[in-house]
């Protein structure tokens, strides 16, 4: 399933990653440029234990990116 989340805060993060974790491709929309660059880059932008291991797994194998503007959603 094609999953689209918006905002890449505690509640956005932590559910974009275990939806990626389960097999799902996931696409993080945040306005915050510094957060879609560290999930790109296979980090967490927040601090939720264990959570940056997900995120470098599901980063890694193509399931979880992220986005600053939603319009180009169509793009993908």
């Amino acid at each position: 399933m094609n999953v689209t989340i918006f905002g890449m805060g505690y509640v956005g993060c932590v559910t974009a990653a275990c939806l990626a974790d389960r097999g799902h491709s996931v696409t993080g929309v945040d306005l915050d440029e510094s957060k879609v660059n560290l999930l790109n880059a296979g980090k967490s932008p927040i601090i939720e234990p264990g959570l940056t291991q997900i995120i470098e797994r599901v980063v890694a194998a193509g399931r979880l990116h992220a986005l600053t503007n939603a319009q180009t959603l169509g793009d993908i």
